[in-house]
């Protein structure tokens, strides 16, 4: 093993928790731990490591993966054209239409649903009535576990699977299959980035006591007030609910002023084109070229990355509605596309202050408001 190289995708400023090492190490020497601030890296157990090299080998962050992908893709504003897919979802629900396609064919999906933690996970599916677990964004990184062994070993059987992750998730995916793979429909979100899994869960924590319940259900793309007006829910199991609109929810302003993110998402290798996966889903901030009505009820961004990804909008184009757009359109409100998020310069303020203070939402606000 070089031990040099992998040294340094260790490094926080490089590794994205993907998980491909652990995933493919043969002795099972490699698992993944939270570290202080919430995020997962991988630990070694030096004393089973046999020096193989192959999580070295599986590393996207010191590895280019595989990719004759289009230079620049072809871009669609998209929606269902069934309105129940599309109001459960958190933009156009094109993800849904895509993961029908895939499952009536006697496919499986693999994506992140909530655990009992309300922590996330990635998991695979293969029926509809699993699906609803999968729809909604989660603003946590997502534990992977060994979900990529279990996939391969459904591509190596001849299966179809549907991957749907972060960029990064995407990416480690692909090294650690080490090969392309026509049965595999790679999907990729564009991300703003992942936010501490510590963090997220002392936010939720001290809703869990002001509401003296335990949570039910989380939604943080709630389009009760329209999908440019989204808020986070939370019901709990007591019958109460929490709602607050984006533009104030204490959480979710964190988020976008940057403060709690992965180290890596401040330097993502992941942004360029051509893009790993064939298709790329997010929603289509800023668009005006198409009915108020439609608007309101949301609408999704399709980045068609490949052939494949071709192939399998053209399967899907009876059940939802689109217009072909340009690249520029789609990054005019949408940045993320190309550019990594500005680090926070209250970063390391904030964690320091949760080590010593347990009232997040209190600690968050004043950092925003002081900005």
């Amino acid at each position: 093993m070089n031990n040099i190289n992998f040294s340094r995708a260790l490094e926080k400023s490089c590794c994205t928790g993907c998980a491909a090492c652990a995933n493919v190490c043969p002795n099972n020497c490699i698992f993944m731990e939270y570290d202080d601030e919430g995020f997962l890296y991988p630990e070694i157990d030096i004393k089973k490591c046999t020096e193989c090299g192959l999580c070295e080998k599986s590393c996207p962050a010191i590895n280019n993966p595989v990719n004759d992908n289009f230079i620049e893709p072809e871009v669609y504003a998209a929606w269902s054209l069934d309105d129940e897919v599309r109001a459960s979802s958190s933009s156009g629900g094109i993800f849904t239409e895509l993961a029908h396609k895939v499952l009536d064919n006697g496919g499986f999906v693999s994506g992140a649903r909530y655990k009992t933690n309300n922590l996330v996970e990635h998991c695979l599916i293969n029926s509809r009535e699993e699906l609803h677990e999968l729809r909604q964004s989660k603003y946590v990184q997502s534990e992977i576990g060994l979900i990529f062994r279990d996939i391969k070993k459904l591509l190596e059987e001849d299966g179809t699977v549907m991957f749907t992750g972060t960029p990064c998730q995407s990416a480690g995916l692909l090294q650690f299959l080490n090969k392309k793979n026509d049965n595999l429909l790679l999907c990729d979100i564009v991300c703003h980035g992942v936010n501490s899994p510590m963090v997220y869960l002392k936010y939720f924590n001290e809703l869990e006591e002001e509401y003296k319940s335990k949570i039910k259900k989380i939604n943080f793309r709630d389009k009760r007030n329209g999908w440019k007006d989204f808020g986070t829910s939370v019901v709990f199991e007591n019958g109460k609910e929490y709602f607050c609109s984006q533009k104030r929810e204490p959480f979710y302003r964190g988020f976008i002023k940057n403060l709690y993110l992965r180290p890596s998402c401040y330097n993502c290798q992941y942004k360029s084109f051509p893009r790993l996966s064939d298709i790329t889903l997010a929603d289509f901030w800023g668009i005006n070229f198409i009915a108020e009505n439609e608007i309101y009820k949301g609408v999704s961004l399709l980045l068609i990355n490949s052939n494949k990804g071709k192939h399998y909008l053209e399967e899907i184009s009876k059940y939802i509605s689109k217009e072909q757009k340009t690249l520029k359109d789609a990054t005019l409100k949408n940045p993320c596309i190309l550019n990594s998020v500005t680090l926070n310069n209250k970063r390391e303020l904030l964690f320091k202050a949760l080590r010593k203070e347990t009232d997040v939402v209190d600690i968050i606000q004043k950092i925003i408001d002081y900005d």
